[in-house]
């Protein structure tokens, strides 16, 4: 079997070592926690195998001309972003964490990152995927062109699951072309002004790559200065840019008070968002964001940060450790006004308390335990979805 074994670590070497790794698996009993570069969830249940999809990090048919690429699971977002843009184009994902995290582990959890503003989330950018089931089946989801989307609702399932209904291998992705100019602007004021100004660049019609508000221990971070932080990012041509950015200025109604260096600034706002130890991702409207700020601090007191991607309403928010009943609380909370709240990072046993998702509706959680039977026979993919 081409796979290499370090300990209670498996590192398939390619897509048959890694279905005969869950094949053996569930012949055996075991249960696996997935991994790619382990940068994520950086813990497992004691009981649990390590399956890495390290080894499989092939880029491959990339084409410009159609702007698709194949890349393997294990494949680092740094890695393909390289290869992309030595052929003029790029990968519209830019989820926390640093850029050597791997795809697999990326789409797994389906966090997306400021450029969701603009581009759309996680699921968004995926044409296609392979996965391997847990008792090792290999099912083959959507495909490399635009049009072909049979099996396509299934990849959305598989996207943001953790690895609980099968494990990532290979994915087909959407691309885009390079951008000319890449500029940020960034304006300073309350958390209320922040969101009149991001609601009145909204309406006004502008529509850059990213839109996002951070919290004052953020933008201290990030070299933003102090105070809440609208900041806007546009893509495209040098005239395209400077009038989207224009059209900003205006609706915020004041001149910027930092020019943060484009790309580098929100490699920064990766990498500090990727510091924060427990992260809780809010999925409120994106006129109640500030609503959904405030019931994150009252429920979990003192917070590392806050980031705000303004036109999808998501409210990231962080904390250096998290106490399940107050997870649990701000969860029900949320509910009664209709958000759902991700658990996007932990510790394993905050994982196993509080669950990804948590307690879901009845009807919801039947189905989900169902899909979870079909992708995971065995039951060898340990992921607490559900509390």
């Amino acid at each position: 079997m081409p796979q290499a074994l370090v300990g209670r670590l498996a590192a398939p070497a390619d897509l048959a070592g890694l279905a005969a790794a869950l094949q053996a698996g569930a012949r055996n009993g075991a249960t696996f926690h997935v991994r790619g570069s382990g940068q994520w969830w950086t813990d497992a249940a004691p009981a649990c195998e390590i399956l890495t999809t390290s080894a499989l990090d092939a880029v491959s048919d990339f084409n410009p001309a159609d702007l698709v690429v194949t890349a393997g699971a294990g494949a680092p977002l740094a890695t393909i972003a390289a290869r992309l843009a030595a052929r003029g184009a790029f990968l519209a994902l830019d989820p926390p964490g640093p850029p050597s995290r791997t795809l697999g582990g990326v789409l797994a959890a389906g966090g997306p990152g400021p450029l969701a503003a603009h581009f759309g989330s996680v699921r968004d950018q995926v044409l296609g995927l392979v996965v391997v089931a847990g008792n090792g089946t290999l099912i083959r989801l959507g495909g490399r062109v635009v049009k072909n989307v049979a099996g396509f609702d299934l990849a959305k399932l598989v996207i943001g699951g953790h690895g609980g209904f099968g494990v990532i291998a290979e994915a087909h992705l959407r691309l885009r072309a390079l951008p000319q100019a890449d500029r940020t602007w960034a304006w300073r004021g309350s958390a209320e002004w922040a969101a009149r100004a991001g609601a009145a660049a909204l309406g006004s019609g502008a529509l850059p790559a990213a839109l996002e508000v951070v919290s004052p221990e953020l933008a201290a971070r990030l070299g933003w200065g102090d105070g809440w932080v609208l900041a806007a990012r546009a893509l495209g041509s040098e005239a395209g840019v400077a009038e989207e950015l224009e059209t900003v200025a205006r609706a915020a109604g004041r001149e910027p008070a930092a020019t943060p260096d484009g790309d580098a600034a929100w490699l920064e706002w990766r990498r500090a968002v990727g510091d924060w130890p427990a992260v809780l991702r809010i999925g409120s409207e994106p006129a109640s964001w500030v609503e959904a700020v405030r019931l994150a601090q009252r429920h979990l007191g003192t917070l590392l940060g806050v980031s705000v991607t303004v036109p999808r309403g998501t409210v990231r928010v962080g904390a250096a450790a998290l106490e399940p009943d107050s997870a649990r609380r701000l969860r029900g909370d949320a509910a009664t006004r209709g958000w759902p709240v991700t658990l996007e990072r932990a510790d394993e046993p905050t994982r196993v308390a509080v669950g990804v998702w948590g307690a879901l509706p009845p009807a919801t959680e039947r189905i989900t335990r169902a899909l979870k039977a079909v992708f995971d026979p065995p039951g060898c993919l340990a992921v607490p979805l559900l509390s």
